[in-house]
This record gives C-alpha cells, structure tokens and sequence, in this order.
C-alpha cells in the first residue's frame, strides 16, 4: 500500500511540474513575442505565430481580421520606418486547457507607441490569447486585446 501512495505522491508532484513547466513556457512566449515587436525584428516575430495565421481583434474596436504568418503581413501593419512600440506584459496568468496541445493567457499590455505618426504613451489594455503547441514550441492563435479605463489603444 506505501508503495502505490508513493507512486500516486510522485505522479501528482510531477503532474504540478509539467503543468507549472507549460504555464512558464506560455509566459516565456508572450515576453518574446513582444520583444520581437519592440526591436521590429519581424523575422523573429513572425515564429512566436500558429504557422496557419492568428485571428486578432485589436484594442481600437476593430473587427475580427486574420493575420497571416509573414514578414511581409506583419510590415504591411507595423513595419513603417517610424512606428516605434514599447510594450510590456503584466501580470500574466496561463491556463493550460489541455496538455501539450492548448492554452489560454490572460494579463495586461502596458507601454507606449507611435504607429503611422499617431503616439500613444498611455497603452494600456487587457489580453486573451490562445496558444496553440507547434513542434515543441508554444504559438499565438488568437487575441483579443480591450483598452483598460482611461489607457489608449493602437490606432485605426
């Protein structure tokens, strides 16, 4: 009998290591993704995307759009010499919904930007997003992103 209590102790520790793990990996994509944004290194940003294209709905209102996993998608929105971003995740909580295969991420984005000469140094918004494992990495399938009272979302 101790040996099988010893055995379930073990599998429930280790169940709490690989999900706790997971939870770090989702939180570790999230810092990348907004980094790659940040520096504009679209190469690397386009990698933290599910290879089929994330379906986002932005902090301006807008409707629903699908963003395809290119350098040349993400430039066409953010890619002007001048657009700047400064932004950084708060507060992150990650949900694993199913092992290896789907997580939720919610927490805040918080910084400043200047997109097609509009600045906003009052970026604040609330996040959902959808992860989805790719190989052995963790990818952004889809967001939504709503301005926190008096915070500024990115521009039309």
């Amino acid at each position: 009998m101790q040996k099988i209590n010893n055995i379930i102790f073990i599998l429930f520790i280790s169940s709490g290591f690989l999900f706790g793990g997971e939870k770090s990996e989702v939180s570790d994509a999230i810092k990348l993704h907004w980094k790659y944004q940040n520096k504009k290194d679209w190469k690397k940003f386009v990698t933290t995307m599910h290879s089929h294209g994330v379906m986002n709905g932005d902090s301006n209102g807008s409707f629903w759009y699908k963003r395809e996993p290119t350098i040349e998608a993400i430039t066409r929105r953010y890619g002007a010499p001048k657009n700047k971003f400064d932004f950084t995740p708060k507060y992150i909580e990650v949900d694993i919904l199913e092992e290896g295969k789907v997580a939720v991420a919610y927490y805040y984005l918080v910084g400043s930007l200047i997109m097609n000469g509009v600045s906003k140094n009052d970026y604040r918004t609330r996040v959902s997003q959808i992860f989805v494992k790719e190989g052995s990495s963790w990818k952004v399938k889809s967001g939504h992103f709503s301005p926190l009272h008096s915070g500024s979302g990115v521009p039309n």
